[in-house]
Order: C-alpha cells, then sequence, then structure tokens
C-alpha cells in the first residue's frame, strides 16, 4: 500500500469508495442542494427531501451535511443535534416509532408505552429541546425508498409539532426514485415539503473537476501532473454516464492498472479495458474506437466549451447561494418608474410583475441597482437567511437569487464578514394586496428597515409575548413603512383589543389596531399574505 501512495505521490487514497465528506466536489447541484438544506434546518422549515438514482451521491452529502451542522455557531443562534436513521424498513409504524424515539435518544421509553404514548413522549422531548434549550433537532433519513407508506404518513404528523414560527423537528430525507410513487400517493405530505432536490448524473465538464479535485485533495502539494490524458476522461465519462459512485469505481481501478503497466497516465485504452472488466460493453474493432473517439471528441468538445442548458441553470442558481454564478439579471420595472440609484426606495407606482430571467446582454445588477425596502447592518449577528425569512417570509432558491443579486459584496452566504451592509431588495413578486378588512396588532412601526427590524430580532423570542411577525408595506400615501406586530389576525377591534390588554404593560402602552387599509397597500411577505 505504501508503494501505491509513493508511486502517484498521494498522502490518502482520493478514489475511496467510502462517503468520505472532504472528497465530496462542489458541483453546482450538490453545493446548492447543501446549502438549501442547510437554510431550512436553520430555519426550521420542516421536511426537506432529496432524490438520486443509485450512486449519484447521495449519501456522501449526507455525511457532508452532518459535518456542516455540526460546525459549531455564534453563540446568539441555536446549536443543531444530529440525528442518523441509516435503514428506515421497518415492519410495523410502531417500529418505526420506537426507532426514531430510540435514536432521539428519549429515555422513559418502556415495553407497554402505547404508540401514541411514545409519540407524546417524542413530542415533549422536541419541545424540551425545541423550546426550553433552543436546540434545532435534525432527523437524517438515508435509504428513505425504503419508508414504508404508514411511517411516511407518521413523518407527516411529527411536522405538526411545532410552535407559532417553527417546526420542532427537522427531517431530511435522502432516497431513490422509489420514494417519487409513495410521495404521489400522499399529495397531503408532499405540500408539507418545505424543499426537494433531484441528483442528476454529471456532464462531462463537472466528472473532469471532480476526477481532478478528488486528485488534488490526495496529492502532496508539491505534485501536479495529470492522471489521465483527455482521452482518459472520455473513457471513463463513456463508461459511467457521469454516475460518480461509477466514476470513482473505474478511476481506482485505471490507476491500478497505470501502476501495474509502469505508466504515468492514464489514457482511453487503459480506461477501456478496466471498463471492460467491469463488465462494459467492448468495442468490436479499432475502426469503431477511433470512430468513437472522434465523435467524441467534437461532441464533448462542444459540450466542454458551450455547456447543457442545465449546467447553466444550475450555475445561476449556485452563484444566488455561494459566489459561484457569474451571469446578470434585472427584475422587470415598468419604465414609467423613477430612475433607479442606491438610495431609491420604492417606485411611485410599483407594478406587481413577476421576476424574469434577461438575456445575458443586459446590463449587470450591481450598474443598475433594484430599488430597496432597505438596508441593514448586519453587526456580527444574523445569519443572511434568518434576515431573509424575517422580512420576506420565505428563503427558497428565487427569492435568495434575487437577494444575492442586490447584494454583489456577498461572495457566499455562509461567509459573511460581520460588518457587511445587507441590502433589502423590493421584490415585486413578493407584494400581496391587504384586504381592507385585516386587524392587526402592531407593536412598533417606522420608515427606517433597519431599526425596526432588530426590534423585531429582539422581541420575537421574547418570554411574555406572543408570536411576531416583520411585516413590510407600501401604500402611494404613506409609502413604505414597516410594522412589527403579532402574527395573529383579528376577527374584530374588539378581539384585537383584548390581545393587546393581555400582552406585558410595557409592550401594551405602545400597542395600536392596524385597519382599515387603502386600497392600494400591498405587503411584502409571503408568509403573512398566505395565512401561515
Amino acid at each position: 500500500m505504501s508503494s501505491y501512495y509513493n508511486i502517484l505521490h498521494f498522502q490518502k487514497e482520493p478514489f475511496s469508495n467510502s462517503p468520505e465528506p472532504e472528497l465530496l466536489f462542489a458541483a453546482p447541484q450538490y453545493d446548492i442542494c447543501l446549502q438549501m438544506l442547510e437554510m431550512s434546518v436553520r430555519l426550521k422549515r420542516g421536511l426537506s427531501i432529496v432524490i438520486g438514482d443509485v450512486g449519484t451521491g447521495k449519501t456522501t452529502m449526507c455525511r457532508k451535511l452532518i459535518q456542516n451542522l455540526s460546525v459549531l455557531t455564534p453563540s446568539e443562534f441555536p446549536d443543531i443535534d444530529t440525528y442518523l436513521l441509516l435503514d428506515p424498513a421497518v415492519k410495523s409504524p410502531m417500529a418505526f416509532v420506537k426507532t426514531v424515539a430510540a435514536i432521539l435518544g428519549i429515555q422513559d421509553i418502556s415495553a407497554e408505552d402505547s404508540e401514541w404514548q411514545l409519540k407524546e413522549k417524542i413530542k415533549n422531548f422536541l419541545f424540551e429541546k425545541g423550546v426550553n434549550e433552543k436546540r434545532i433537532i435534525v432527523l437524517i433519513i438515508d435509504e428513505g425508498q425504503k419508508i414504508p407508506g404508514e411511517c411516511l404518513e407518521i413523518l407527516r404528523e411529527f411536522l405538526n409539532y411545532e410552535t407559532n414560527d417553527a417546526k420542532l423537528l427537522q427531517t431530511i430525507i435522502f432516497a431513490q426514485p422509489e420514494l417519487k410513487k409513495s410521495l404521489a400517493a400522499r399529495p397531503n405530505l408532499m405540500d408539507r415539503v418545505d424543499y426537494i432536490h433531484h441528483f442528476k448524473p454529471l456532464n462531462f465538464r463537472q466528472m473532469k473537476a471532480m476526477i481532478e479535485y478528488r486528485i488534488s485533495v490526495a496529492r502532496r502539494e508539491t505534485v501536479n501532473y495529470p492522471l489521465f490524458t483527455f482521452g482518459g476522461l472520455l473513457a471513463v465519462y463513456f463508461a459511467t454516464g457521469g454516475y460518480p459512485r461509477k466514476i470513482v469505481s473505474l478511476c481506482h481501478q485505471a490507476l491500478l492498472k497505470m501502476i501495474i503497466r509502469g505508466k504515468r497516465q492514464a489514457g482511453w485504452f487503459l480506461v477501456r479495458s478496466c471498463s471492460n472488466k467491469a463488465k462494459v460493453k467492448p468495442q468490436t474493432s479499432r475502426l469503431v474506437v477511433w470512430g468513437a473517439v472522434a465523435t467524441a471528441v467534437l461532441v464533448v468538445a462542444c459540450l466542454y466549451w458551450i455547456g447543457p442548458e442545465e449546467h447553466r441553470n444550475n450555475a445561476f442558481i449556485g452563484r444566488a447561494l455561494s459566489g459561484i454564478y457569474q451571469k446578470k439579471e434585472a427584475l422587470h420595472i415598468q419604465e414609467s418608474a423613477p430612475p433607479l440609484s442606491a438610495a431609491t426606495a420604492i417606485p411611485a407606482t410599483p407594478e406587481l410583475l413577476p421576476s424574469a430571467e434577461k438575456p445575458e446582454t443586459d446590463i449587470a445588477p450591481e450598474k443598475t441597482p433594484e430599488p430597496l425596502l432597505g438596508s441593514i447592518s448586519r453587526n456580527g449577528k444574523p445569519f443572511l437567511w434568518n434576515v431573509v425569512n424575517d422580512i420576506y417570509g420565505d428563503a427558497g432558491e428565487g427569492i435568495m437569487r434575487q437577494f444575492m443579486l442586490a447584494n454583489p459584496q456577498i461572495k457566499d452566504a455562509r461567509k459573511m464578514a460581520k460588518d457587511v451592509v445587507i441590502h433589502a431588495p423590493l421584490v415585486m413578486d413578493m407584494a400581496r394586496p391587504i384586504p381592507s378588512r385585516t386587524i392587526l396588532v402592531s407593536l412598533q412601526s417606522g420608515n427606517e428597515l433597519e431599526p425596526l427590524y432588530y426590534a423585531f430580532v429582539e422581541r420575537k423570542n421574547q418570554a411574555g409575548l406572543p408570536g411576531l411577525t416583520f411585516l413590510s408595506f407600501w401604500s402611494k400615501r404613506e409609502g413604505r413603512k414597516f410594522e412589527v406586530v403579532l402574527s395573529e389576525r383579528f376577527v374584530s377591534e374588539q378581539a384585537a383589543q383584548e390581545a393587546i390588554n393581555r400582552l406585558p404593560p410595557e409592550f401594551a402602552v405602545s400597542a395600536k389596531i392596524l385597519s382599515d387599509w387603502d386600497d392600494d397597500t400591498v405587503c411584502f411577505n409571503r408568509r403573512f399574505a398566505v395565512g401561515k
């Protein structure tokens, strides 16, 4: 084994068949998925699902996610406890509930407990950890396609364990496509899924980068010559179809044969000889081989330099989340709107038009900044996804994309500087009219985003206060306005006044009832708009 490392100048094995998180190549689909899962967990959104064929990297992604969630966070943010269920194939719902309770480490379980009693113990455990200890509990299920249908219903019941603004159990399922059939038969569960991602095989460019990345991680720093020729990489791609597990296995076999034959690089014929032994259909003649090579070079060259539409779309979302996207996009704003500048807040008459992607020839967003709701100095405190979720009631791919376009100074959503200024764009497709009969209770209001937002952050988890929501409004008469309101909507002003009377005195004295809205008033919070 030492000769293997010495000949190839490795300090570790680059193509191990174990799911090593540090060897996970950050292809756009993996990087996007990883960050969206992290956001869903930290925002306590409930259920997320990752679906992919055998060998597409689900298990390695699972281990990488666990590694990321175990990283210590600043003291003002909750710690995360992660629990892993490797094989959910159980014989009955009762066995599933027992398994979950055991994994969570619940101690007071007895053989006489009924299914209902076990669920109550799980609920009490989650409440104690999530509410009293301020911790985030994450249950990660691998091989999710093995979950019996009745147990999917139990997972749906777990989603009902929640506070006014958060789920108490965050569940992430990694599964093969067979799970889709079970989900399709349960629309009431699908409606509760916060995020779902489908893994696909890598394209040639991504596969090449993955192989080079693994080799670079395994190698000593002083050595950098390639171990695979371009023809060798083509052979790997044609034999594996871009499936990471097959790529890893074939590359390992190719390196072993390369050492045995005393070669410095693995080329087309060496890789093909390995794939043939792995029961890949051999070519019928050398003429066919060279014809295939010539055609393949042309096809892959086009794919390499132009890239498929899917890759461009993945890169687009990736830039919005982690600074890897380079294209340009702007929101469609009515031509009659006033000229835009960094200080522009809201156009005089906003048109509620959806956002859309513009051609690459458009002016870059940083040269024509979108109108803003306002700006917030981070001061080392909130995570970006907390800010987005608090202000817009949503932190999905669409809103994160537009948010990152308004903040080109943020290259990675997870690694913001402590003193960065965060700009909150005016997202037109978030705007929803406020019914004139809506009755709310406001604890604080103002025209500037930052002081109102930090007042909300300070109060939203304060003992003695009911659930709070941060709302951004606009109307022609009052312009832009922000309110920290009780999350409840009231059927009458009398009911609203009773709620004020129940508040702690220091908040009740300044609370006010909001009603009789102007007809053109709109709100920019999706969760409030849909009545969640």
